[in-house]
């Protein structure tokens, strides 16, 4: 059992991350290459780890466009989703469908570039039902 795994066990949350690396290269056109390689594998990395998930999360949510729409079509399975609105203005939330990986279960899509510092921890409070 992973990490992940045993914090949901454990009745925590469980946050997946990856750090912002910017590839330098002389020429754009690779490093543009190498950006967008390194990003789909990154994705795929992510989505291999929500897959591989045998406990089902109360919430996610998933920063980022791409992530975002990669985790939802490749690893959640959504055929069909219910949008529940707005958890903070521009950051919309759905409740899976049937068919999806984990029917029912809120899932958050976070653009990269919305909100403010603070605004991921006020989702999470709220997902958490210990906003203020």
């Amino acid at each position: 059992m992973g990490t992940v795994e045993r914090a949901m066990k454990g009745g925590d949350d469980a946050c997946i991350y990856t750090t912002r690396i910017d590839f330098h290269s002389n020429s754009t056109e690779a490093s543009s290459e190498r950006r967008l390689n390194f990003a789909q594998r990154v994705s795929m990395a992510l989505v291999r780890m929500i897959q591989g998930l045998a406990e089902r999360p109360g919430f996610l949510v998933a920063k980022g466009g791409i992530t975002s729409s990669d985790i939802g079509v490749k690893a959640l399975a959504v055929k069909r989703a219910k949008v529940l609105g707005q958890i903070e203005p521009g950051v919309p939330v759905w409740e899976l469908g049937e068919g999806s990986r984990f029917p029912g279960c809120p899932y958050v899509i976070f653009p990269g570039n919305v909100g403010g510092e603070d605004t991921l921890r006020v989702v999470v409070e709220k997902l958490r039902g210990q906003a203020r």
